[in-house]
């Protein structure tokens, strides 16, 4: 699998699709605002194989495919959002009854066997979730999304070891921009801080130009993702079932 292919190809679709087309950049970033649902209606229309960033049309169709993605994405964290109940639950639930004091808290300790689970958990999702996602853009169907013998059959198909090593490669590459981001503005919050004495306006400042940069970025993080999951998805050549 030519993995630079793939990450050259992604990125070349997102600069042409969003960097050097200013209106759709805006629209992009106006689609993150409403809870990003329209932003996951974006991708669904790349998940179905557009050649070229599509255009930020048709609102409407944005906000339901969007939707219908967030809650195809919220059923798979289920299992995961059950596990940390049943390893945090019990402490979550003395700190909100308002009867925690240091001595519990101390005493305290978590279930490293549900933790581990829990990574476990996550990280079977994090596999299942592009070709998941994908296979329900292309028929638009909900059980598709679920059919897990014919999620590990495509995964299959591209090969294991090449789509492991896809999904974490792609997740590195998006994770640099936004862990860069979040460290200058940690460094940039310090500094400010120190020079107003944390003064609120001084905070609420820093917390603008946080937010303003993360809408900035996150449209093309977003699209080069989807783009290098459908690519790698269509490497295996065969279509969804």
């Amino acid at each position: 699998m030519d993995y630079t292919d793939m990450i050259r190809d992604a990125w070349t679709y997102s600069r042409q699709g969003v960097l050097e087309n200013s209106g759709r950049w805006i629209r992009l970033i106006l689609a993150l605002i409403p809870l990003a649902i329209p932003m996951n209606g974006y991708m669904m229309r790349i998940y179905r194989g557009e050649t070229s960033a599509p255009e930020v049309d048709r609102w409407g169709r944005l906000f339901i495919d969007g939707l219908k993605l967030m809650i195809v994405a919220f059923i798979y964290a289920i299992p995961i959002c059950i596990i940390w109940l049943l390893t945090y639950g019990a402490m979550m639930a003395t700190v909100f009854s308002g009867h925690a004091d240091s001595a519990a808290m101390a005493g305290w300790e978590p279930n490293i066997g549900l933790i581990m689970l829990m990574y476990l958990v996550e990280f079977i999702v994090a596999l299942l979730m592009p070709v998941a996602s994908i296979r329900f853009a292309r028929s638009n169907r909900f059980f598709e999304a679920f059919r897990f013998g014919e999620i590990l059959d495509q995964i299959r198909k591209i090969g294991w070891i090449n789509y492991v090593i896809a999904i974490f490669l792609v997740a590195i590459i998006v994770a640099i921009p936004v862990t860069a981001l979040i460290f200058v503005l940690l460094i940039l919050g310090i500094f400010v801080g120190a020079i107003t004495n944390f003064s609120l306006i001084a905070m609420l400042g820093i917390l603008a130009v946080a937010i303003l940069l993360f809408l900035l970025i996150f449209p093309i993080v977003m699209v080069f993702q989807a783009r290098f999951w459908t690519r790698l998805y269509d490497s295996a050549a065969v279509p969804a079932a």
